[in-house]
Formats: C-alpha cells, structure tokens, sequence
C-alpha cells in the first residue's frame, strides 16, 4: 500500500430482487471497507446495469472491439477501474444468483490479476454457495 494512494475496491450488489437482503449487507460492507483509510469504495448495484442476457457468438476472453451494448461498455469499465471486489450474492440453489452470473460472463481481461471476496447469505448462511 505504501507504492499507491488509494486501493479501488468495488463491493457488487448481486440481487436485483424487490425486497433483497443484498442492500443491508452491500452497506454494511462498503462501510467497514471505508474504514481503511487507504480504501476507496464504491458500490455496483446490477439494477444500474441492465445488460442482456449473454448470448454472444464469442467469448469475451476473445474481445477485439469496445462492447456495443452501453450497460455492458459501462459496467466493464467500473470492472476495469478496480483494483478488488466484493461481491455480496444471496444463494439461490446452491449457486449464485443468475444476474451476478451474467455479469461476471460478459468481462473478462478486466477481472484478471484481481483479488475477490464472497459475501454469501441464504437459508443456511450462504454455506451452500
């Protein structure tokens, strides 16, 4: 931490549901994460990002031209902009939420080299994920 003012971390809403737990525990987070004075926060909420379902012909892993959909090219760049995640997901049949799972799909080159945390929660505690 010493090299770099500030450490750039991104704390993922994975809910979009009415009424989700993701909120309270998203706000939770990101304020214990502010307590690092050398941390700068920001929360990515996927109901800001209405990406569609992916579906594309080629893997992002492949990607040579900036992303078409605007949602997408928006959400990628907050990805790439990050130095770490947290990604708060409820368990949904012992997986993660779909919503999560497509944005996580549609990036690739800017998650690589990051390090990133789970939060999960659900019936048992998230323990299932």
């Amino acid at each position: 931490m010493k090299n770099k003012a500030s450490l750039n971390i991104k704390v993922i809403t994975g809910s979009t549901r009415e009424g989700r737990f993701s909120d309270k525990a998203t706000a939770w987070i990101a304020e214990e994460i502010k307590k690092q004075k050398e941390a700068v926060v920001e929360v990515l909420d996927l109901r800001d990002y209405d990406m569609p379902f992916f579906n594309e012909p080629m893997s992002p892993s492949f990607k040579q031209e900036p992303y078409k959909n605007e949602a997408v090219a928006h959400f990628t760049k907050k990805i790439e902009e990050a130095d770490g995640f947290v990604m708060v997901t409820p368990e949904y049949n012992h997986g993660t939420s779909g919503v999560l799972k497509n944005a996580l799909d549609w990036v690739y080159r800017e998650w690589n080299n990051k390090p990133v945390a789970f939060v999960s929660y659900g019936s048992v505690g998230g323990a299932r994920y």
